[in-house]
């Protein structure tokens, strides 16, 4: 999650690896054995976003939240969009980019999905067949399934319920300057993508 803020940007991530990177001993181990595959910026804040946000009211400009909301519970999802209403500054911003249940659903009906493996697809199951015997040994530690899925429709009637006024969004389509800085297109592509703006 990326918030802009007094002029400040940060990134902020509670994945294992991000914590264990501050250790660099086992950023040494990561990088001979790759255990995760991306290498972790020393810098990201640490911060458990199923809990209060460490803002004030009122204090941030701009949230940018890609492939987050879907790893939260139904009402961990709502705590966190109502944080993001209540540190969001007036007339801030916040974009959510989700996977499209829509999109999945779509694909089974058409038979482009098998029954069997619709599931996996959905991201809701926390095991890994492919990697070593040691990935496969640690995917429930350092895997994050699915724990909610969103459409256009619901992501939307959720925030405006909250008090965002919301539009829905193209990849790399936003009211956020320089958007092509942060987001990757590939990401975004078939996922639904909502920006809010706090309007009260």
């Amino acid at each position: 999650m990326w918030v802009s803020y007094s002029t400040r940007l940060g990134e902020f991530d509670y994945a294992l690896g991000s914590r264990l990177a501050r250790s660099r001993f086992f950023s040494l181990i990561n990088n001979k054995v790759h255990i995760f595959r991306t290498p972790y910026d020393r810098s990201i804040f640490i911060h458990d976003l199923t809990k209060k946000f460490p803002w004030p009211d009122n204090s941030v400009d701009t949230i940018y939240s890609s492939h987050t909301l879907e790893h939260l519970s139904r009402q961990q999802g709502l705590l966190f969009l109502r944080e993001c209403h209540r540190v969001l500054a007036m007339n801030g911003l916040v974009r959510i980019i989700v996977p499209d249940l829509f999109a999945f659903v779509s694909l089974y009906v058409e038979g482009q999905i098998r029954a069997d493996e619709f599931l996996e697809r959905l991201g809701v199951l926390c095991q890994s067949k492919s990697g070593s015997w040691l990935k496969r040994k640690l995917a429930p530690f350092i895997m994050f399934p699915h724990k909610c899925m969103y459409d256009t429709k619901s992501l939307v009637g959720i925030m405006t319920e909250i008090g965002f006024g919301v539009q829905p969004k193209k990849p790399l389509e936003s009211d956020i300057p320089d958007i092509i800085n942060i987001e990757i297109y590939e990401r975004a592509q078939n996922s639904v993508i909502v920006e809010g703006t706090k309007k009260e």
